[in-house]
C-alpha cells in the first residue's frame, strides 16, 4: 500500500499537527507501508526524513487564536500534479483537509487514491469554517473517510459540514525509558512544566504565572516553573530536550483558554509519567474528566491552578497514584496501537 500524506503547516516550525502528521508517517512505515509526507516549510525541517517532501512558500496569518503558517502559493500545482502521479498514491491522507492549498491540490490531483481527512479544529464561533464555506464544502464532498480527533472538533465540523466521521484521537510517540520520570514522590521544589505558545494568550500561560505568584506568596520556593516554547525564555526546544524536560519536572500544566479540540501537551506528558493539570475546556475534557491522572480546573481561573498543584504537592499518595494511571492512559494512544484502525479507514487489501 502507497499513502500520501499532508500537513498545510510549515514544517520547519513544531506544532501539535505536524507532530500527527510525522508521527503517523513513522507508525504506518513500521507497518510496512510505502508512505510520503508533503508539507510546506520556511526552512530545515527537523529530523531530516527522506520520506518528507517540502514545497510551498510560506504565509503567516491569525486563525482560531493562533499564528497559522501555512502555504497560498499557486505555483505548487505542478509539482503537486508530478508528485502524486510519480507516487501513484492508494490512500491520500490530508490533515485538516479545509486548510488551503496543499490540501486541495493534493485532492484536485488524487485520482482514484482513497481521500481520507483527519480534522484537528475545535473554536467556539463558527468564522473559520464559513469564511470560505463553497472551498470546505466542495473539500467535503471529495472525501471518502473523515477522521475526527476528539468528539469536540467533530460536532464542530459536523455542525458546518454536515457528513459522516469516525472519532480517532491523537497518537503518543512511546518514549524511550531513559525520558520518564522516575517513578516516586514529587520533589521539592515542586517541577511544574509549562509547554506550548506563551505568547499566544489563548495558552493562558499568563494565568499559570499569576498562579505560581499565589503559591510563591503562600510558600517561597516550594515550587519551580520551567516553561518551553516560543514566547519563553526556553524558547522551542528539540524532540531530546523536551522529553528531558517532561523526565525532569514533577506535572504539566495545560492552562489553555479555549481552541483547543484535543491537548497534545497533556498527552505527551502523561507518556512520560508526569500527572497533568488541564483546563476543563471541551478539547480537555472529552478525554481526561476522569481519567485519574491529575486535574481539570476551570478556564482562567488561576486559584484553581493553584489549589491543584498544592493538592498534588502535599500528598504523596495521591501524586504517585496520578503519575502511575499517567502511563496506563497513555498505553491507549501509542501509535502502533492507532495505526493498525488507521489502515482500517484505509481499507487495507
Amino acid at each position: 500500500m502507497r499513502v500520501l500524506l499532508t500537513t498545510p503547516y510549515d514544517l520547519s516550525v513544531p506544532g501539535g499537527v505536524n507532530r500527527q502528521a510525522v508521527d503517523l508517517l513513522g507508525a504506518l512505515e513500521r507497518r510496512g507501508v510505502d508512505a510520503l509526507l508533503l508539507g510546506p516549510a520556511s526552512g530545515p525541517i527537523p529530523g531530516n526524513n527522506p520520506h518528507i517532501t517540502a514545497l510551498g512558500r510560506v504565509w503567516t496569518g491569525s486563525f482560531n487564536g493562533a499564528r497559522s503558517r501555512v502555504t497560498l502559493d499557486p505555483t505548487i500545482a505542478g509539482r503537486v500534479r508530478r508528485i502524486v502521479g510519480d507516487f501513484g498514491p492508494d490512500v491520500v491522507h490530508l490533515q485538516e483537509p479545509f486548510l488551503p492549498l496543499l490540501n486541495s491540490l493534493v485532492l484536485l490531483f488524487a485520482g482514484r487514491a482513497r481521500r481520507v481527512g483527519t480534522f484537528h479544529t475545535y473554536s467556539e464561533s463558527s468564522r473559520g469554517y464559513l469564511w470560505a464555506w463553497p472551498w470546505c464544502r466542495w473539500t467535503n464532498t471529495h472525501l471518502d473517510v473523515r477522521i475526527a480527533v476528539s468528539p469536540a472538533a467533530m460536532d464542530y465540523a459536523r455542525a458546518y459540514h454536515p457528513a459522516d466521521y469516525t472519532i480517532l484521537p491523537n497518537g503518543v510517540r512511546t518514549p524511550p525509558p531513559g525520558m520518564v520520570r522516575p517513578a516516586g514522590p514529587p520533589r521539592r521544589p515542586m517541577r511544574v512544566l509549562f509547554v506550548g505558545r506563551a505568547d499566544e494568550p489563548r495558552k493562558g500561560f499568563g494565568i499559570l504565572a499569576e498562579a505560581m505568584g499565589i503559591l510563591e506568596r503562600e510558600e517561597p520556593g516550594a515550587f519551580l516553573l520551567s516553561a518551553a516554547g516560543p514566547g519563553t525564555g526556553r524558547g522551542s526546544v528539540g524532540d531530546a530536550a523536551l522529553g528531558e524536560a517532561f523526565a525532569s519536572s514533577d506535572v504539566c500544566v495545560v492552562p489553555s483558554l479555549r481552541g483547543e479540540s484535543f491537548g497534545l501537551v497533556a498527552l505527551e506528558a502523561l507518556a512520560h509519567g508526569l500527572p497533568v493539570v488541564a483546563t476543563a475546556i471541551r478539547g480537555h475534557a472529552d478525554w481526561l474528566n476522569g481519567a485519574g491522572a491529575g486535574a481539570l480546573v476551570p478556564p482562567g481561573d488561576a486559584a484553581a491552578i493553584a489549589a491543584a498543584l498544592r493538592t498534588l504537592a502535599s500528598d504523596p499518595e495521591r501524586y504517585q497514584a496520578c503519575a502511575a494511571r499517567a502511563l496506563e492512559v497513555a498505553r491507549e494512544y501509542e501509535w502502533d496501537a492507532l495505526a493498525g484502525r488507521i489502515l482500517d479507514l484505509y481499507g487495507r487489501p
